[in-house]
């Protein structure tokens, strides 16, 4: 099944990006997504943040709890939103990285050199979509100036996905229809320090039976006011393609559908004082080609249907331009030995959406070697120009009934709000090794009033990342 991927999201992003690949973004990425059909960062499929994890490194600047963040940067690599995944829960083609501020915890002498294995259990509700991803992530110093991290990720995934045909009448039934796949993707970065700058080029590869993505980037992170300030640009570019499926096999696809997708980042982060570092940052992106999910059908009421109702595939635009701006900050209490952070997300794109995400996490130092995190994250977007739940005119009759220019029932594209809960646990086990955990609860609420309920999943995920130092 297609994937709107990006490691981990446009959602994720995540996907999560975690997609990366996240998942969790831009959505439709979800998207991840087509890559990014939507506002929010693909949160819920965080596992392609955390299985493909980004370069973390030391602020270097006086934090009295030793702060630790990511540095913005734009990531190719591409997270398994597969169509059935919410929007907001997918994977962006791009990943906003948010500046964290993590506790001191015991000091190894070369933090950078590390190993991660993780483990994500992604399931929605009453049977429908479940993603079971592992991923393995390596880092290194090779050279003062120079460092290289990569990860390799697969997905398993199984489930019904909603293929937006309507409910049988009287009743609300979802149209589902089953499937089975698996994703493998992987990535390298190098990381080249000269100066004040770190230059890192990556490229990344995905791969699923019908869906195929290969993305380059290059990121720059420059620090200046005696490491106080840090600016950063990136660009990413994704070469995709569906593929044909085996003859007979629904949708008909006899040839590969190109989608490219160009990406563009400008961000800042500013340490304000010794607990308090606040960054922003701007994202413009622009996708043409096949942005149509090839599995999702409508209904035309002028066509003469039967029972079973006929169904159309779905047609949207061939080009998407957008807009994310996202804000955030963070502040240690040192009495409390507690950090907060928060974030929020403008998403505005050439398909009618705009979306909101506004994000709270906690992280609370628990004696020597522990870390609880709770999260909060509510998001909300209107829907797209050319979303109905049906539409008028007759395709196979264009003249005398004719139809919109661009139509879709994918409730990813409709009018909803989501919230997520969710708590972490972080544990140094030993001087090299330490152990992450988490769960979230993720639910979905339609709001246009006019989309069938059941449309909208619930879903919980359950992760784990065991990360070896060496």
């Amino acid at each position: 099944m297609v994937a709107v991927r990006v490691l981990c999201i446009e959602q994720c992003r995540a996907c999560l990006l975690i997609g990366q690949i996240a998942f969790f973004s831009d959505a439709n990425e979800i998207t991840h997504f087509s890559t990014s059909n939507t506002g929010e960062t693909s949160y819920m499929l965080w596992h392609h943040q955390c299985l493909a994890r980004r370069v973390i490194r030391s602020c270097n600047r006086v934090i009295k709890v030793a702060v630790r963040c990511h540095i913005v940067r734009l990531h190719v690599a591409r997270c398994a939103d597969k169509k059935s995944v919410p929007r907001d829960l997918s994977c962006p083609s791009i990943i906003l990285a948010t500046w964290l501020l993590v506790f001191a915890l015991p000091q190894r002498s070369r933090a950078d050199d590390r190993v991660d294995y993780s483990y994500e259990d992604y399931a929605e509700n009453v049977g429908r979509i479940h993603v079971a991803t592992q991923g393995v992530y390596f880092e290194s110093d090779i050279k003062s100036w120079f460092s290289l991290n990569a990860n390799v990720i697969s997905d398993a995934i199984s489930g019904a996905t909603p293929v937006g045909a309507p409910s049988t009448p009287g009743t609300n039934d979802v149209a589902t229809a089953v499937m089975h796949d698996h994703r493998y993707a992987g990535s390298i970065t190098g990381n080249f320090k000269f100066g004040n700058n770190t230059l890192s080029p990556q490229i990344a590869y995905s791969k699923e039976h019908d869906y195929r993505s290969l993305g380059i980037s290059l990121n720059d992170a420059i620090d200046f006011n005696e490491k106080n300030t840090t600016f950063s640009w990136g660009l990413s570019h994704t070469f995709d393609q569906i593929l044909p499926n085996p003859p007979g096999a629904d949708p008909s696809i006899t040839s590969p559908r190109n989608k490219d997708s160009t990406e563009g980042l400008l961000g800042i982060s500013q340490v304000l004082d010794q607990n308090t570092i606040v960054g922003a940052n701007l994202t413009l992106g622009y996708s043409d080609g096949y942005l149509s999910d090839p599995y999702k059908r409508v209904l035309f009421d002028d066509f003469p249907n039967g029972n079973p109702l006929t169904v159309f595939p779905e047609n949207r635009p061939d080009y998407k331009f957008r807009q994310v701006v996202f804000l955030s900050g963070q502040h240690y209490f040192e009495p409390v030995k507690g950090a907060a952070e928060l974030s929020y997300r403008l998403y505005h794109d050439s398909f009618g959406i705009v979306a909101h995400t506004a994000t709270i996490e906690w992280h609370q130092k628990i004696g020597k070697h522990a870390i609880l995190s709770p999260l909060f994250r509510y998001y909300t977007q209107t829907a797209a120009d050319f979303y109905g739940k049906e539409f008028p005119g007759d395709p196979t009759n264009p003249t005398v009934f004719p139809t919109p220019q661009y139509y879709s029932s994918d409730y990813r594209v409709s009018a909803f709000d989501s919230y997520t809960f969710g708590i972490g646990l972080s544990v140094q086990v030993q001087k090299h090794v330490s152990l992450e955990i988490a769960c979230k609860h993720y639910v979905m609420v339609g709001t246009d009033g006019v989309t069938n309920p059941g449309q909208y999943p619930t879903a919980d995920t359950i992760s784990g990342t065991l990360t070896i130092w060496f």
